[in-house]
């Protein structure tokens, strides 16, 4: 639905809401502070096209907002608010109402099914392991994004002490995959849902994953540090609880770090990879030391959009995209449209910067990112000196 972001914005997105389109809503609304004008001046003041003027007054008058007088030219009067939108408001709760409840009820039939298979395969297979022999088998290969992340979440879900990862995000422009110690938007939360239940959490990554994925408002956990060189993290892996060890494999073939990882379930490993961990952590820089740097790296790209004919619009969505980090598309445009930015020129905007490079998309987490601002200053400065 368009939502309108003039003076009057919030009223018209109202009547919205309650079932008028656009345009029906600006020129009821019209009507409303007009008493009785003619489609011209319905249009003027509604900032509603000549060519629908005509349209849209009759929609109204069809479906009982409006009347209209058979002179020439026509005038039309508003219905008052409190004649037609009561009934309105009583419909279309009803609809919702409905809806509302048909949805509960098939999401109650799916749950009790899930509940049923879990039950059932608890008194089947829940005793398979203690009855089984014991593997002594302490490592496993995990092979494909999707079965790392699992295992991370299962990880993190399953912590209860402490949690440690070290990373090395990739170049977002690059052909090299997505780390997989990364989490989708919708496992997040398990991070932070970790340290509520007193879980001490740390994070070691590079500078450049800065703003790309959380942003310039880090607030919530972990706690982060970071290197400024590639060179100063030549591994990546996540420790848990004193005895897991989840490490991502370097493959020499693509010369990157693939998708596959070992699991260790190994006090001794564990010990040898915290006391590593704890060196480099004592090395590396706090948070609260690299995001002013950041910032004003961020606040120099946005100049440099300027200087390179980037509009307004553009700089503020790369502004307000680096201070979020990772987002949906819609989440992303919605913190410009906040800020009284057209729709047009919204989209617009969003098309252009990920055209240039400098929004990418992750298609292993399939969200939104921009590129670091030094990298910004690299792209721009590739496009003055390219020929056209």
């Amino acid at each position: 639905m368009r939502r309108d972001f003039g003076p009057d914005g919030e009223i018209v997105s109202r009547l919205q809401d309650l079932g008028l389109n656009l345009y029906e809503s600006r020129a009821y609304l019209a009507l409303i502070r007009g008493g009785q004008l003619t489609a011209r001046g319905v249009g003027q003041a509604a900032l509603v096209p000549h060519s629908r003027t005509y349209d849209v007054l009759e929609s109204l008058r069809t479906k009982g907002y409006a009347i209209s007088t058979p002179s020439s030219p026509k005038l039309y009067t508003p219905i008052p608010f409190e004649r037609v939108f009561p009934a309105l408001y009583e419909t279309r709760k009803e609809e919702i109402q409905s809806r509302v409840a048909k949805a509960h009820e098939e999401a109650q039939f799916k749950l009790d099914r899930l509940t049923e298979a879990y039950e059932k395969l608890s008194e089947d297979l829940g005793g398979s392991s203690r009855s089984s022999q014991s593997i002594a088998e302490p490592v496993w290969v995990l092979e494909g994004r999707e079965n790392i992340e699992k295992m991370v979440v299962s990880l993190v879900q399953g912590a209860r002490k402490e949690l440690m990862r070290i990373t090395r995000p990739p170049d977002l422009v690059g052909t090299r995959q997505f780390d997989p110690f990364y989490l989708r938007m919708e496992n997040w939360r398990h991070t932070g849902e970790a340290a509520e239940r007193g879980v001490k959490v740390r994070w070691l990554s590079l500078t450049r994953e800065l703003p790309s994925y959380p942003g310039l408002r880090v607030t919530e956990p972990p706690e982060r540090r970071y290197y400024d060189r590639d060179e100063d993290i030549l591994e990546k892996f996540m420790l848990a609880d004193g005895g897991n060890v989840l490490m991502n494999l370097y493959d020499p073939k693509l010369s990157a770090f693939g998708s596959i990882a070992m699991l260790m379930k190994s006090e001794a490993a564990y010990g040898v990879f915290r006391d590593h961990f704890d060196a480099m952590w004592d090395k590396a820089k706090p948070l609260d030391a690299v995001l002013p740097k950041v910032r004003e790296q961020v606040a120099e790209a946005c100049s440099k959009l300027s200087e390179a004919g980037y509009s307004k619009a553009e700089e503020r969505l790369y502004r307000a995209l680096a201070q979020a980090g990772a987002s949906t598309q819609e989440g992303a445009l919605a913190r410009v449209r906040r800020k009284g930015v057209d729709e047009g020129a919204v989209i617009q905007s969003f098309n252009r910067l990920v055209s240039a490079g400098i929004i990418v998309k992750s298609k292993s987490l399939g969200l939104f990112m921009v590129e670091n601002p030094l990298v910004v200053k690299g792209i721009l400065k590739n496009q003055r000196s390219s020929p056209g």
